[in-house]
């Protein structure tokens, strides 16, 4: 049996139907991407309505936290909603602002609404826990080291809010005791590792991209050539924290430790949606693929997952 089971529409290999000699924690890891978590959302909805949740441990990052936090707390349809109709609003992305100097999205207003507008049943999400781990990946910015909030140990919306907090685009960040926290993809965008650390020997990874795709920081370092390191300020930082991540993950991918297998769901193409600006149509097709995708997983690797989990 292969360690890495890379699985889109149309696509298994080999199929994961042996568990024996499995053993170890199983666990879920949803990749950020902004708006692109559209995708994520799609493919838990149909968890959801499965009544699917085999997992001991959940990881996300950014969108993918935000993604988790809803199917944690069983509300399905929820993290389309809030990409789909307020995401899409003037209200938070504001490109002319951004233009004048101020921050590109409003992520206040954005988590103002989530708590007072349309609040998440968070008492269901920690009852559902019922011991489990749910971490909501963020970045340190003393040391651009990955920081995993649990709902137990802080407040659930603020652990959110840590984890979204695109640098440069909302610039406060989120402060908790006495450290500045930013979004979760600049330490640790697809945290594997991190649910390996923990116990997880079956890792069930959903990401926003293609497969194959790899971060390329040559727009930074040809920027830095014409402007110089000194008036780059932390983007320098941010950008080879972000690479050095996103290496890692790679490196964990193509050779996972031998008592470990991760399962890879991923969008057989680009999506049609972006980080930021997308379009409600492109959302829309973007959602339908990880409805898609999630139901051919079900149908090709659920029930293998299933077994391994009441063992």
């Amino acid at each position: 049996m292969t360690n890495h089971v890379p699985i889109s529409l149309g696509h298994i290999a080999p199929l994961y139907a042996n568990v024996e000699g499995l053993n170890g924690k199983l666990a879920l890891v949803c990749e950020g991407g902004g708006q692109r978590g559209i995708f994520t959302a799609g493919v838990l909805d149909v968890f959801m309505e499965a009544r699917f949740d085999p997992f001991d441990i959940l990881i996300g990052t950014s969108a993918g936290a935000q993604n988790l936090s809803a199917f944690v707390c069983d509300a399905r349809g929820y993290a389309c909603k809030i990409i789909g109709e307020y995401t899409t609003r003037t209200e938070f992305f504001r490109p002319l602002h951004f233009a004048r100097g101020g921050d590109l999205v409003d992520l206040d207003w954005f988590f103002e609404v989530l708590t007072r507008g349309l609040p998440l049943d968070i008492d269901t999400g920690r009852k559902r826990l019922n011991g489990r781990e749910l971490l909501f990946c963020s970045t340190r910015t003393g040391d651009y080291q990955p920081h995993y909030f649990h709902p137990a140990e802080s407040d659930w919306m603020l652990g959110l809010k840590a984890s979204s907090a695109i640098p440069l685009f909302y610039r406060a960040g989120v402060e908790w005791q006495g450290e500045r926290y930013v979004d979760g993809s600049v330490a640790d965008a697809i945290p594997v590792r991190e649910a390996y650390r923990r116990g997880a020997r079956t890792i069930v990874v959903i990401r926003t991209v293609p497969q194959h795709s790899r971060f390329s920081p040559h727009w930074a370092r040809k920027l830095e050539g014409w402007i110089g390191r000194e008036r780059m300020g932390d983007l320098m930082q941010i950008v080879e924290a972000h690479e050095r991540c996103f290496n890692d993950f790679h490196d964990f991918m193509r050779s996972p430790p031998e008592d470990t297998r991760v399962i890879e769901i991923f969008p057989h193409q680009s999506l049609h949606s972006r980080v930021l600006g997308s379009s409600r149509t492109q959302l829309d097709q973007d959602y339908e693929l990880g409805r898609r995708s999630g139901l051919y997983f079900l149908q090709t690797l659920g029930p293998a997952l299933e077994v391994l989990a009441a063992q």
